[in-house]
């Protein structure tokens, strides 16, 4: 069995190795109208969840990416998954990304422009992220790394949809997203699928409240 610390140790590692892919040419040029927006935003806190276990390779390709993301912003970095070990939680120590005590189910309150990364999360994790920041005030605070919001009005009935994510609903009319590049830009043989449907959006304060 590894040790602990070589784990983190080899965790650390894989982590930085994917950084540098990802900042090949071709992906990260194409990465930066999501940069442009994440940055036009001024995002002054990073909150990552579901990012998952650490010894997975598609949890270091997201932990990879939004550390690069954060590279030219240099904001504090919080994070929480219920699945995460103290591995887990040393390597993002690291990394300088400071652990959420408890599981807040997404329901944070935001009190400043907080950019939320939470590639490939649940439905309701999203819908949970507006109804804490239901406020033109709140969601002008509110930038979301994350699946389509409207993927998931394609792929339920009108009714259900009304009824698991009504937030989601209302907010639609105000998303605007830009896609994160595809990963064959990455040259890998096999690509992670760690950011597929992925986009950076943003809801208007021009909603119906």
């Amino acid at each position: 069995m590894q040790q602990p610390q070589l784990k983190v140790d080899k965790q650390v590692a894989d982590v930085k190795e994917k950084q540098l892919v990802l900042k090949s040419d071709k992906f990260r040029n194409a990465l930066q109208p999501c940069l442009d927006m994440i940055q036009g935003f001024r995002p002054e806190e990073i909150v990552c969840y579901g990012i998952g276990s650490l010894a997975t390779q598609v949890s270091q390709w997201q932990l990879a990416l939004v550390l690069l993301i954060n590279e030219d912003l240099n904001m504090g970095m919080w994070a929480y998954d219920p699945v995460a070990i103290a591995s887990d939680c040393e390597t993002l120590d690291r990394f300088g990304v400071s652990i959420i005590a408890e599981n807040e189910q997404a329901k944070r309150k935001v009190t400043k422009r907080t950019a939320f990364f939470m590639p490939h999360c649940e439905e309701f994790l999203y819908n949970n992220v507006l109804s804490a920041n239901w406020s033109p005030e709140s969601l002008s605070r509110v930038l979301i790394i994350g699946n389509h919001l409207g993927r998931y009005k394609d792929t339920q009935s009108s009714e259900e949809f009304a009824t698991k994510s009504p937030f989601i609903r209302k907010a639609l009319s105000g998303v605007t997203c830009t896609d994160l590049p595809s990963e064959k830009l990455l040259g890998l043989r096999n690509n992670p699928f760690a950011f597929t449907d992925t986009c950076v959006q943003l809801i208007s304060g021009t909603l119906d409240f």
